[in-house]
């Protein structure tokens, strides 16, 4: 890059100017780069806290329904204990 400066500073302030030019149009790709690198970078970190968030609360829902199963089986065996206990009083 400093080879092609040097050149275009023979032509004068054309030469300067043309170099200034191409001097920001490499600045802005390499800017370019880094924020794209940076962008794909906080989106994997993004994604993988998605990831994590969103195993915990299956790991959450899976408890929460164990829980229901075992308090809906409690309340069938409570149900059929009280019938055969009606059963058992009547004549």
């Amino acid at each position: 890059m400093e080879t092609i400066i040097e050149g275009l500073a023979q032509y004068g302030p054309l030469g300067l100017w043309t170099a200034s030019l191409l001097w920001m149009n490499h600045q802005q790709r390499k800017d370019q780069a880094n924020a794209a690198k940076d962008a794909r970078e906080q989106m994997e970190h993004c994604q993988a806290n998605i990831v994590h968030a969103l195993s915990e609360h299956s790991r959450m829902l899976d408890k929460a329904l164990d829980k229901l199963d075992f308090g809906l089986d409690a309340m069938k065996e409570k149900y059929a204990e009280d019938r055969m206990l009606r059963m058992k009083d009547k004549p």
